[in-house]
């Protein structure tokens, strides 16, 4: 193991994830600019929801990806092709599933996630646009594990740039050009999707990966939703961060917050991504070390992974604090918007610290197949901060929200040295 081959793996990786969050404020970007407040708030409202069809699609793809590389690994190259073809099916029955569920509810939902009014019209249309898509959601995020398990890490930042590039392209012609508002920033963005998947399956077809295999064995299923469910878990959770926040903010700090947070998640968004990046850009090599017995050098990449998070990590906090009082502007908020980020935005960053050693560490427990310690670290974020926010606004109001998020993931953090205590006793 050297740092060369670590780099090769983890910087497209970065670099991809990096663009991915670029990807997702893309549409806030132009909407912002466009529509204004209620349009940016709107799709800030409504993204906990399109962020389940994202997280289907990494959590189903990355659990089929890790097994396929730790069996891969072990010689098992029979075992580990079924393990393709039943990512395939997975994805397959989740994009049939999703639209089901959940467009006949489209109004329950907005509701619930706490939309009214003008703002609830614009997230109705963007959820009917972009989970009418999910196909192109689930598989555009789930064939990149994939790709990246099978040489392709440089090639999985390339379908992301192409998808990303699509979107942006679109969002200009769709949402300021042609005046399309909401619903064109909705359509971009399932079109930048469809070109990310097309591009990736003709890789893993160009590779001769046996993608058209489908399986329908339980065991299969099973398995890949046991390891995916950590993936999934740590795409989601920002999301339901989100959602909590919103919900907290909308009642103690009115819909002026909420668009306030609605600027900041979309800043913070990138980081969780790349340091998301960290951890999954350094799994092909973690599993292939763990399916060989590997010790040393899995050792050697783990701390690399958390030296590498632990750097992105200080860098994005400076870079945000410096322009904390531009990035309000960027997405076309008010005035008195971008006096509240660039007042609260610092103390979110305080947990960028701590969420990189947690980010990473939830990473490398999947994918050495660990599935209970890594669930249970990636959801004890939103649950330390939900405890959090029923507590402590109720005595010191909105300003003690912003420090719930960043208390919880320092909880997060916590933990996760805990457990990595536990597992480095069993090497």
């Amino acid at each position: 193991m050297n740092i060369n081959k670590f780099l090769n793996y983890v910087i497209p990786s970065v670099l991809a994830f990096a663009l991915s969050g670029i990807y997702a404020i893309v549409d806030g970007f132009f909407v912002g600019n466009s529509v204004g407040d209620a349009g940016i708030t709107a799709i800030n409202l409504v993204y906990p929801v399109v962020s389940v069809l994202q997280a289907l699609g990494t959590g189903i793809g990355m659990g089929g990806a890790i097994q396929y590389s730790v069996l891969r690994a072990s010689g098992k190259q029979s075992n580990a092709n079924r393990y393709i073809g039943g990512t395939v099916t997975c994805l397959i029955a989740a994009s049939i599933i999703m639209p089901a569920v959940t467009l006949p509810f489209l109004d329950a939902i907005l509701k619930l996630l706490g939309a009214s009014g003008v703002v609830a019209e614009y997230g109705k249309i963007y959820l009917l646009i972009v989970i009418s898509g999910s196909v192109c959601q689930i598989f555009g995020t789930g064939i990149t594990p994939m790709v990246r398990n099978n040489g392709g890490a440089a090639f999985s930042m390339f379908t992301m740039i192409a998808g990303f590039l699509t979107n942006v392209v679109l969002d200009y012609t769709l949402v300021w050009v042609l005046d399309k508002g909401v619903a064109g920033a909705a359509l971009a963005t399932v079109i930048g999707q469809l070109v990310t998947a097309i591009i990736g399956a003709s890789y893993l077809i160009w590779k001769k990966i046996p993608i058209w295999k489908l399986q329908f064995k339980s065991e299969i299923f099973l398995r890949i939703a046991k390891i995916g469910s950590s993936a999934f878990g740590i795409t989601l959770c920002p999301n339901f961060s989100l959602l909590f926040m919103n919900l907290f903010l909308i009642r103690y700090g009115g819909e002026l917050s909420v668009a306030c947070y609605a600027v900041i998640s979309y800043a913070s968004y990138i980081v969780y991504l790349v340091l998301q990046g960290v951890g999954d850009g350094c799994q092909p090599l973690i599993s292939d070390y763990y399916g060989k017995g590997d010790t040393a050098s899995l050792r050697k990449a783990k701390k690399m992974a958390y030296v590498t998070a632990e750097i992105i990590a200080s860098i994005c906090f400076l870079l945000l604090y410096i322009t904390r009082d531009y990035i309000g502007k960027l997405f076309g908020a008010s005035d008195a918007v971008c006096e509240m980020v660039s007042k609260n935005l610092p103390v979110i960053l305080i947990g960028f610290l701590f969420l990189a050693y947690a980010r990473v560490t939830t990473s490398l427990f999947y994918a050495t197949q660990q599935a209970v310690k890594s669930t249970v670290l990636v959801y004890s974020e939103i649950i330390f901060l939900l405890i959090l926010l029923l507590i402590f606004p109720a005595f010191f109001g909105e300003p003690s929200i912003w420090w719930c998020m960043s208390a919880a993931q320092i909880m997060a953090m916590l933990l996760a040295a805990a457990l990595n205590l536990i597992k480095k006793k069993s090497y």
